[in-house]
């Protein structure tokens, strides 16, 4: 008996896409925007290498922008390319089944990847590349891929002003050929997997391609486009009413910033107003103040003039009463020699001595003082009124 050898394979196959729900079906598969069986769900999520979660949308996108608007009544809108490897490459290499991975086995994943991407655009060239997604919730990593089967050729069989004309085309044909090309594709890529030490798969001989009968396999893809179609037009309807709730949240949102606004300004304005007011009466409090000091100022220089004016005035008097006091000592001084005489004589007079009898001696001294007296009195009123001190 032979005994088999399990290599490690790199693994290519294509797939004809279809407008409409078959491309949808796909592109939900792809983006796991539906329930997948065999899907694990504790896995690394989908990894969107090109394009969006909508991969559908991404092959009408890449449509437009070659300008091709024209898909013939199902007509081929796209190839689903599958890559991947042998589960058992996969284990050698240290990647488990929803374990995220690290280290080795991670740059591993990031570098058989990459190969990936550059191998379909140097193939198919970057701007036919519509999705690319990475899977890791199965039995092992791979990638599926939807190409735009695009041409940029002439077209004889148009008609009127399109006619000749080099455009854009729809062409799967010419992007998937014959089986035998087709076998070089494989061959070609399985050399180009050799670094990670991937090899190609072996042919299976002629005659032992087992097909389904073609009623068996209509049966079964209608029954997954009405599946996958139901489930499509129920996101459709979910997508639908989360847009029309996002609308109305966007539109409470503005309205609600719009208030906000509105009441902002207002106390904005009335904020700046009030700081007006208040200045207003600040100005005001420090000019009344400035007032009230320059008449408090005032008042001190007028009571400041009246001290020094009474001061002169007292300055003056004492100077007055200084030459009073002068001049009563001087005539004092005077009266002195007067008054000797006069007791002399009337000691000396008898006639005078009998005529005034004897009070004569202090009559002649009341009246040789007289003079003397008022003086004295004029200064005692000046004392008891103030000015003599």
């Amino acid at each position: 008996m032979q005994e088999w050898v399990m290599k490690a394979f790199a693994i290519i196959r294509h797939q004809k896409i279809k407008a409409g729900r078959h491309l949808v079906a796909t592109g939900l598969h792809n983006a796991r925007g539906i329930e997948t069986p065999n899907a694990d769900k504790s896995a690394p999520p989908v990894e969107i290498m090109v394009g969006t979660n909508k991969p559908w949308r991404d092959v009408t996108n890449a449509m437009d922008r070659l300008g091709i608007a024209k898909v013939r009544k199902n007509g081929n809108v796209a190839v689903e390319v599958f890559l991947g490897a042998s589960p058992e490459w996969w284990a050698s290499q240290g990647w488990r089944p929803g374990i995220v991975p690290t280290g080795d086995t991670l740059a591993v994943i990031q570098a058989w990847k990459a190969e990936q991407l550059a191998y379909l655009e140097a193939r198919f060239g970057k701007h036919l590349v519509a999705s690319v997604v990475l899977h890791q919730d199965e039995a092992s990593p791979h990638v599926h891929a939807l190409i735009v089967p695009a041409q940029f050729r002439r077209d004889g069989r148009e008609k009127g002003t399109d006619a000749g004309r080099a455009a854009w085309r729809l062409s799967t044909e010419k992007v998937l050929p014959g089986p035998s090309a087709m076998k070089s594709i494989v061959t070609a890529y399985a050399n180009r997997m050799g670094a990670f030490g991937l090899v190609r798969g072996q042919d299976r001989p002629a005659g032992t391609t087992q097909h389904k009968p073609l009623k068996q396999w209509q049966d079964e893809q209608a029954f997954l486009s009405e599946k996958l179609g139901s489930e499509f037009m129920r996101q459709i309807d979910v997508t639908q009413q989360a847009t029309v709730e996002a609308d109305r949240i966007r539109s409470e949102a503005l309205e609600y910033a719009a208030k906000v606004k509105a009441l902002a300004d207002k106390e904005a304005k009335e904020a700046r107003e009030l700081v007006v007011m208040r200045e207003e009466i600040l100005r005001r409090k420090e000019d009344a103040t400035n007032t009230a000091r320059l008449e408090v100022q005032a008042e001190h220089r007028r009571a400041a003039e009246m001290v020094q004016a009474v001061e002169e005035e007292r300055a003056s008097l004492r100077k007055l009463r200084e030459r009073l006091d002068g001049m009563i000592a001087q005539v004092e001084k005077m009266l002195e020699p007067i008054r000797d005489y006069a007791t002399k004589w009337v000691q000396a007079s008898p006639l005078v001595r009998q005529a005034m009898g004897a009070k004569g001696p202090e009559a002649v001294r009341i009246t040789a003082s007289e003079s003397v007296a008022e003086m004295e009195a004029m200064r005692n009123l000046m004392s008891r009124r103030g000015f003599g001190r």
